[in-house]
């Protein structure tokens, strides 16, 4: 349902209401007309300069008559709390709960409900007046891999770990560890949260080591918030964490990769080169010879077994020689 002009109206003059400073010379119709334009309104300074003389009846307004350009502000003492949210506000807002959602501690998520209501509710309104207001209907972040269905999370569970992360909490656990098809049971002192595509991972040390290690938040069976506070190592950063390849499933162990790429290969990867060393040079063939420091571990060889038929792995020899085993067992599956 499309909002009608008042309702429209009284969008873009609460939008002007909060564009007016609070102290003299104040801001002049033409300035407040751009705000309002940059804001998204479709507005004309004749329009603002009526509005601004309406709204002097009812709030207390003042325009500085004494030299031009006249400026409009609000009288010394005013109160100025005048509920609602911008465009840019409502837009934002609606943006981070669709996007992170599950990185936010549920009692935050509780409090900023109203706020996100208020956001949809302020675009909802908006849509027919307001280009701006449709940008969420414009825009969308999607993985680069292949498009898999979010795993089912338990939203009590997931707010028992989110409450031990913020509270610096060590967790008793019951865990499902996938590739020994078993229930381990751990204490977990917790270190970070991470959503990697579709999967979140809790990023926690198992007593009594300190290594960290990620947990597919979707894999707990059972959480336990316990009294005791989570050891957490003096050295453990988590961007550092980040960078040192953890979430591309490596041991952080760097190496330097060299391959011949087919042609659309190489273009794609001069656009989005594989490290900030990468080294790309055009054969003789048309092909090329690329090299780059990467991340040795999990991420990196299901990239070069998806791009297989575009590249030819040259060094390091045992990932060369793991990636021709692969490829053999493969096409003897076929």
């Amino acid at each position: 349902m499309s909002a009608s002009p008042s309702q429209n109206t009284i969008a873009r003059q609460w939008q002007l209401l909060k564009l007016i400073p609070t102290r003299a010379p104040g801001l002049e119709a033409r300035l407040l007309t751009q705000q309002l334009q940059d804001a998204g309104f479709s507005v004309s300074k004749r329009t603002v300069e009526r509005d601004l003389q309406e709204l002097s009846l009812l709030f207390p307004l003042q325009c500085n008559e004494k030299s031009k350009p006249y400026g409009w502000y609000w009288m010394r003492d005013a109160s100025l709390d005048i509920p609602g949210i911008t465009l840019a506000e409502a837009l934002s807002l609606t943006l981070v709960e669709t996007q992170l959602r599950q990185l936010l501690p549920a009692p935050l998520i509780e409090s900023l409900q109203a706020r996100f209501n208020l956001a949809k509710s302020k675009l909802k309104a908006l849509d027919t007046m307001n280009a701006g207001a449709r940008w969420p209907d414009k825009v969308a972040s999607v993985s680069a891999g292949m498009q898999l269905l979010p795993p089912k999370i338990d939203g009590e569970l997931l707010q028992k770990v989110q409450q031990a992360l913020l509270e610096d909490k060590q967790l008793d656990v019951s865990y499902y560890a996938l590739h020994q098809s078993a229930v381990k049971q751990y204490r977990l002192n917790p270190l970070g949260l991470i959503q990697r595509g579709q999967i979140s991972y809790l990023i926690a040390s198992a007593e009594p080591y300190n290594d960290p290690l990620r947990f597919a938040i979707h894999r707990f069976q059972k959480v336990e918030i316990t009294e005791s506070s989570a050891v957490i190592p003096a050295e453990f950063n988590l961007q550092r964490y980040l960078a040192s390849g953890a979430m591309e499933f490596s041991e952080g162990e760097s190496i330097k990769l060299e391959l011949i790429a087919k042609p659309v290969l190489a273009e794609l990867l001069l656009e989005t080169p594989l490290s900030a060393d990468m080294f790309c040079k055009k054969l003789e063939n048309g092909d090329y010879h690329i090299s780059a420091t990467v991340h040795n571990g999990w991420q990196l060889n299901l990239w070069l077994m998806s791009q297989s038929g575009y590249l030819t792995v040259l060094a390091p020899f045992d990932i060369r020689e793991d990636i021709k085993q692969q490829l053999t067992e493969a096409l003897a599956k076929y």
